[in-house]
């Protein structure tokens, strides 16, 4: 057997006049003073430098444990990096070269032997 789970209709409750005038002021109040925020706040171009003034820059901490000179250490693993990859570079270079020359012979073999079938 389904079980009815839905609640019972809710009666409408009711407002006086009174109690909905109180809101509306409220709610106007509370517009009129958000526009009077953002109009000082908008015309207020000449304080804006003042304000920013008054922000602390943020350090970060120093970690508890860290080597101080690890900073120097990869600095120097980069340089000895950098200074390694032109030779590295320029062996690549050689051995693609090399590659190329024995492809162009291969290629020099192949139109021989087709020229030997025909």
């Amino acid at each position: 057997m389904p079980i009815n789970r839905t609640p019972p209709p809710a009666s409408p409750v009711p407002v006086s006049s009174d109690d909905t005038s109180q809101s509306q002021t409220s709610r106007t109040r509370a517009i009129d003073a958000i526009e009077r925020t953002t109009k000082l706040h908008s015309e207020s171009a000449p304080d804006i430098p003042s304000l920013t003034l008054n922000v602390t820059e943020r350090k970060k901490r120093k970690h508890d444990g860290v080597n101080p000179n690890i900073m120097s250490y990869m600095s120097e693993m980069f340089s000895v990096y950098t200074n390694e990859q032109p030779k590295h570079f320029k062996d690549l270079q050689i051995i693609v070269s090399s590659i190329k020359e024995q492809n162009d012979e291969l290629k020099k073999e192949r139109r021989y032997y087709v020229k030997q079938v025909r």
